[in-house]
Parts: structure tokens; C-alpha cells; sequence
């Protein structure tokens, strides 16, 4: 239902406590024309006296004075906006290029202010997914919610985690790590830089909802291979997906759960336990690799079953 007819202080009454309400030009004019219909302010108007109250102006009735016509037509807004939603990456320079009649603020002005455009940036994903990785998410994803349907958390507690990462002699403390509780008339402290040591050590964990069932350290000058391991649910790195880990694990005849390749679902190890880990062991230091393995069982060791529970339920 629109109004079909009203004076025009109304209307400046309507936009004056719209902009009060720090709606911006575009929403205001969008809902003048929605209540009022199209006949009575047109968007060059409604702009106008957005820019008025904005500025401090309570008087909802015209200025006697003359004032110079504006130069922002309803036909220079939508060239605008069309030149824009062509090329989302549409620089000024470019813009002015091809509306060179009108000045370089005024068309800032009408980009940001008028159609409330702004600069955002893409967000960042690791692997662009094709239609089979988007169908194996799925069918994965699929599986493991039917699978939880049927025995509920007695499948949790049948799912036995396998993962690697890397533990160095230093870990620098993290900022949150760092947080004192102070006066805010203290003096301040100072957290100086420090970067993780090169000296460093490969752990390989086996967990379930218990606890830790196995660490395995990989002696210095070794890699991870085909023949590291297994494990019931690991990620899609290749030594966990090469044949001969596939071989392996059908002789044990393991039940793997299906992790899809390039998926951006972790596994419980990346974001519960590594990280508790990690944690754990920011700002403190250790001279031998012996020592970084005592502090990671003693930590593994003292750490609540529920823990561990946690980990796989979420």
C-alpha cells in the first residue's frame, strides 16, 4: 500500500528521521518510493536533503534562497551502477574515463555514498573444487551422518584418529597466551618477535575417545612415506592415500572413513588436539629432541579423558 498523496515537508519529515536512523541515501530513497510511489521525490531530491540533515539541517520546508541545480541525474547514476555491477573491479580512474563530464569525487560520491557500493575483498580458499570434489564431499559427508543414524556414539567411539605434525624446541607463546590481568594505569609490557626454532621433530598420533593409544617419533633425516602407518580417519595427504597404505589397511581389513580430497573439513587432530598441543607447548624450550618427546607423552598423559571425548564428538 503506498501513499498517494502527501506534502512534501512529510516526505522530508520521513527522510530526516530515516537518516537519524543512519540508513543510508540508497535505503531511503528505495523506501520513499516504496510508501510514497514513484511520482513524488525523485532520487536526486531524496540525496539532496539526505545531505542536508546530514549536515545538520532541521528545516523540513524549501530554502528561499536559489541554489545552483545539482548536476547528479537519475542517468548518470544508473550509467554508474551498470558500468559497475560489468566490471566489480571498475577503477575511478577507469570510471571517469568513461563519464568524463562528471568529476572524480562526484562519482566516488556516487559509488559509495548513492549506491552504497564498497571495496571488499575475495575470500581465500585453498583449492577450487570441481563437480566430483563437491560430489565426494557430499557422499562422504552423506555416509558418515547415516552411519552415526544407525549406532549413534557407538560409531564416535569406534573411530580411531592417525595424524602427524610437526613439534619444534621453541614454540613461541601466543599473543592470547601473553595476557596479564593490570591496572590500566600499569605500565604496559613488551612482547618482543620471536620466531618458531628450526630444530624440530615429527610426531605421528594415534587417538580414540580415551585418550592417546600410540605416539610414534620419526627419526631425524627420515620422511613421512607409503609404509609410515595407518589409521581409521586421517586426511587426504598422499602418504595416506597411496596404494600402499590402501593395501595395507585392506589386509588389517581397517574400516576407513572417507576424508574427500582438497575438502576444507578437518581432521579432529588439526583442530582439537594439534592445537592443544601447540598450546601447551608455546614459550617453553627445549635443547634435545629427547626432551621435546618427554614434554609431549607427559602432556598426552596428563591431559582429561574427556578431552580426547570432545575432540571426536565435535
Amino acid at each position: 500500500m503506498s501513499i498517494e498523496s502527501a506534502a512534501m515537508c512529510e516526505i522530508r519529515a520521513v527522510i530526516r528521521y530515516l537518516v537519524a536512523k543512519e540508513n543510508s541515501p540508497h535505503e531511503i530513497f528505495n523506501e520513499v518510493r516504496t510508501v510514497y510511489g514513484e511520482g513524488h521525490m525523485n532520487r536526486i531530491s531524496v540525496y539532496k536533503w539526505c545531505s542536508k540533515f546530514e549536515n545538520g539541517c532541521m528545516n523540513v520546508h524549501d530554502d528561499l534562497r536559489s541554489e545552483r541545480p545539482s548536476i547528479l541525474s537519475d542517468d548518470i547514476v544508473k550509467r554508474v551502477e551498470n558500468a559497475v555491477c560489468d566490471d566489480r573491479r571498475l577503477t575511478l580512474d577507469e570510471l571517469s574515463a568513461m563519464i568524463p563530464q562528471q568529476s572524480k569525487s562526484l562519482l566516488h560520491e556516487t559509488i559509495t555514498k548513492s549506491l552504497g557500493f564498497h571495496k571488499l575483498y575475495a575470500r581465500w580458499v585453498p583449492k577450487q573444487l570441481t563437480e566430483l570434489h563437491m560430489f565426494n564431499r557430499v557422499q562422504a559427508s552423506r555416509e558418515f551422518f547415516e552411519r552415526y543414524e544407525l549406532d549413534g556414539d557407538n560409531f564416535l567411539k569406534s573411530i580411531v584418529i592417525g595424524d602427524e605434525t610437526w613439534v619444534a624446541h621453541y614454540i613461541p607463546e601466543t599473543k592470547r597466551q601473553s595476557e596479564q590481568r593490570r591496572h590500566t594505569t600499569s605500565p604496559s609490557t613488551e612482547k618482543f618477535k620471536t620466531t618458531i626454532s628450526a630444530k624440530k621433530i615429527m610426531a605421528s598420533m594415534f587417538w580414540d575417545h580415551k585418550g592417546i593409544i600410540l605416539i610414534e617419533y620419526l627419526p631425524q633425516g627420515e620422511t613421512i612415506n607409503a609404509a609410515s602407518g595407518v589409521c581409521l580417519l586421517h586426511d587426504n595427504a598422499r602418504p595416506h592415500t597411496a596404494n600402499v597404505t590402501k593395501q595395507l589397511l585392506d589386509s588389517f581389513g581397517l574400516d576407513v572413513l572417507n576424508h574427500p580430497p582438497y575438502s576444507p573439513d578437518l581432521v579432529p587432530s588439526d583442530y582439537h588436539l594439534f592445537t592443544s598441543l601447540k598450546k601447551h607447548m608455546g614459550g617453553k624450550q627445549f635443547s634435545t629432541d629427547e626432551e621435546v618427546k618427554g614434554a609431549v607423552d607427559k602432556w598426552s598423559k596428563e591431559v582429561a579423558a574427556e578431552f580426547y571425548e570432545t575432540g571426536i564428538k565435535n
